[in-house]
């Protein structure tokens, strides 16, 4: 009777002993179901979360300040205003001793598209004098002052070492019913297979669906999400797509010294490298992007492979398997090393902070931005389905059963 008491005893010992191997080892793999303590977890929304424009007047508004510590071909020690205004002109800076200091002329961001009211960067040489402390003030012209929060703090980009993500996704708004819960959970497992760790999404609350909202909260709570609330102050015809350039402006300066590599793409953009043989299999594309965004690599521009989209339904990126036989080398998207990095637009980086910088063209024969849009096909492509099918659709189960979509 002891000998079994014993034998049954050694064997619930071995059981649970190999459980914990098999949950270490997964859990250093992929882990598939988020902890609990994680899912309940109540995460502190800070001002930088719930951002809004001040107005400066009817055709000028202001949504931060940011102190700029790099120098190079922007100039150094500046403070720098990120503004939407209809003739971004005639502006003063008031630091925290009293200096007032005339602007230089506005920096226009490179893709308004000649829209009345477009996106500039107001620059300020900080005085010897002063120092630029949490806040500043702010006008134009004969307009009151307002007081701007001075919201980031950039280093000088060569004394960046560290990081608290090695690559993040920024998502330039979300908006409408053009994507639903099920779609962003795709989102986020698919790329969390390929090595994306931090996602910042841009959007207005009031103008998405509740399904997706339910899932964005789910995966805010779970520290992975970072969520930014953001209202543009003009109408959405008076700027071009929805003021998008604001939310990539912000993303970019918001990542600077926080992530090694940001990515700028939308909910139906994946960035998928070609040669996963080549590659480890835990976090293939963040494995690559260290090979590609070294030295003096400041940004790589992705060339889009387009993707005939004719299931609509879940897990699109295995059931839609029809492409172009072609790739896209001018709507394109880019990853990026932020520091290293002045202006980024939409499809291109615009300019780069050192005149040593450099921006490159990607090779489609390492790494595609795979893009799920109405564009016809010719040519069939599986590699998604092949090598990370069976994990994202286990995932995507696992978290739509947990949220209950």
């Amino acid at each position: 009777m002891r000998f079994a008491v014993r034998v049954v005893a050694i064997s619930v010992a071995a059981f649970l002993a190999s459980c914990c191997v098999i949950q270490r080892f997964i859990s250093v793999q992929e882990p598939l179901l988020f902890p609990a303590e994680q899912v309940n977890k109540t995460v502190h929304h800070d001002n930088n979360h719930n951002v809004s424009f001040v107005t400066i007047n009817k055709s000028s508004y202001a949504l931060h300040a940011i102190r700029d510590g790099r120098s190079g071909n922007m100039g150094a020690h500046r403070v720098r205003v990120l503004v939407v205004a209809r003739g971004a002109v005639d502006y003063k800076c008031r630091f925290p001793d009293g200096t007032v200091v005339d602007a230089e002329k506005s920096y226009e961001m490179s893709e308004n598209h000649a829209m009345p009211f477009g996106v500039y960067f107001v620059n300020c040489e900080t005085p010897a004098n002063e120092t630029v402390g949490g806040s500043l003030e702010f006008t134009q012209k004969k307009s009151p002052w307002v007081t701007l929060p001075v919201r980031y703090d950039i280093p000088d980009e060569k004394t960046v070492k560290d990081w608290k993500h090695q690559l993040t996704i920024c998502l330039p708004f979300v908006f409408g019913d053009r994507y639903s819960g099920k779609s962003l959970v795709e989102f986020m497992e698919l790329n969390r297979i390929l090595g994306v760790e931090h996602v910042i999404i841009y959007l207005d609350e009031s103008d998405i669906p509740a399904n997706l909202s339910s899932v964005i909260s789910f995966y805010e709570n779970m520290n992975v999400l970072e969520v930014v609330r953001l209202r543009i102050p003009v109408a959405s015809k008076q700027i071009w797509y929805h003021g998008q350039l604001v939310a990539v402006t912000d993303c970019l300066y918001r990542s600077m010294g926080v992530s090694r590599f940001v990515a700028f793409h939308d909910l139906d953009e994946f960035l998928i490298p070609q040669k996963p043989e080549l590659l480890p299999q835990t976090a293939p594309l963040l494995a690559l992007l260290n090979t590609v965004l070294v030295n003096n690599v400041a940004s790589i521009r992705v060339p889009t492979q387009y993707m005939s989209l004719q299931d609509t339904g879940e897990l699109i990126t295995l059931k839609n398997t029809l492409q172009r036989s072609y790739t896209d080398k001018t709507l394109t998207k880019c990853v990026v090393r932020p520091e290293m990095i002045f202006e980024q637009g939409i499809h291109h980086t615009s300019r780069v902070i050192q005149d040593n910088y450099k921006a490159i063209a990607g090779d489609e024969d390492t790494l595609r931005l795979y893009h799920f849009k109405t564009r016809g096909g010719s040519k069939t492509d599986t590699r998604i389905v092949r090598d990370y099918g069976d994990r994202l659709t286990q995932r995507y189960r696992e978290v739509v059963a947990q949220i209950g979509l």
